[in-house]
């Protein structure tokens, strides 16, 4: 595939990306029934338990819920989510970011090449972690399968994301021409390796800073695949003569 085509799929997916994460924004924040910190999405401390106190903090403790209304509102919410997850959102910003990396390759075929995979590896590590959310939310018992399979999806999803970011990071450091532009998505890429392997090192801690450090990535792969869907890709003859 021509490197311009690969951006042009990848901006287009990048875009419906943005969509769905600033219609989320705008959406009424979920309110957990425990004690989960004001700054900690709800979603995301689903996905980083991994222990019934976590647990307990977003859908309540088990003495405590006088009122069960709370943690069925809570189970809904958790299931329509990863519903729009598996459904839109997964397949497109796996598209974004799987062309965005066959779009690299005009820079370094190798990483490129890897950086792919690895978004694959990514986006199948999260069809894999929504299943263990989806299998969970109707007893949340800490002691299910589920949730001792749920922090090797997790990890899968999230230390992909991360790595891939890595990779983009030095795709970036090697590339000629714009050497600001490149160093500056350098930085963006790298903070999206920092937290996500800080994330799943302490989730309590670094967790609720997971979604932005793998955003700032994204954001670089964006500004990257549109500017590159309206001008030349530099290598790309070079690319096309050693196909």
């Amino acid at each position: 595939m021509h490197p311009r085509a690969a951006f042009r799929i990848s901006f287009a997916a990048g875009l419906l990306v943005l969509a769905v994460t600033l219609f989320s924004i705008t959406q009424e924040s979920l309110r957990p029934c425990g004690n989960l910190p004001q700054n900690y999405a709800p979603i995301i401390a689903f996905e980083l338990a991994r222990s019934s106190a976590d647990l307990d903090a977003i859908f309540g403790n088990e003495a405590d819920r006088s009122d069960s209304s709370c943690r069925a509102l809570v189970v809904e919410a958790m299931d329509a989510i990863n519903w729009v997850d598996v459904l839109v959102y997964i397949p497109v910003y796996g598209v974004f970011m799987a062309f965005f990396f066959l779009g690299m390759r005009a820079r370094h075929a190798a990483l490129g090449t890897l950086g792919f995979r690895i978004a694959v590896l990514a986006a199948l590590g999260d069809y894999a972690e929504n299943a263990c959310l989806m299998n969970l939310t109707p007893q949340l018992h800490p002691a299910s399968i589920w949730f001792a399979l749920l922090p090797w999806a997790t990890g899968i999803k999230w230390l992909g994301l991360g790595v891939a970011g890595a990779i983009a990071a030095a795709i970036y450091v090697k590339s000629s021409g714009a050497r600001g532009w490149n160093y500056l998505a350098a930085l963006a890429c790298a903070a999206a390796f920092l937290s996500t392997v800080a994330a799943i090192a302490v989730p309590a801690m670094f967790g609720p800073l997971v979604s932005l450090g793998v955003g700032l990535s994204w954001l670089a792969y964006l500004i990257t695949a549109g500017a590159a869907s309206f001008r030349p890709v530099a290598g790309a003859a070079e690319l096309r003569g050693a196909g």
